[in-house]
């Protein structure tokens, strides 16, 4: 929640930027992609029930399909996450 919180408020600060939803776990992300249809996702690898790369491999399928940057502590996912179709994969601090 606190880093969900941070990019939140980053991401509120740049000029044509809306955050449409947030979510806790991978299956809040995808219902709220489906039923928003976001330009850009950002995913974390270790996710309640459904983890990041699940997601992201989800995501892939739709249709407009975002984008999907993975914001991340673990760096040994970094392949797997460009695998399942990420454009880029960020390490938090």
């Amino acid at each position: 929640p606190l880093a969900r919180e941070r990019l939140r408020s980053l991401l509120a600060a740049q000029e044509g930027v809306d955050v449409v939803a947030e979510a806790g776990n991978g299956e809040q992300a995808l219902h709220a992609c489906g039923a928003l249809q976001p330009d850009l996702v950002l995913l974390d690898i270790a996710m309640p029930g459904l983890d990041g790369l699940e997601a992201a491999r989800h995501l892939a399928s739709f249709e407009p399909r975002p984008a999907v940057v993975f914001c991340t502590a673990y760096d040994a996912h970094a392949l797997s996450a460009f695998e399942a179709a990420a454009i880029d994969y960020l390490m938090k601090p």
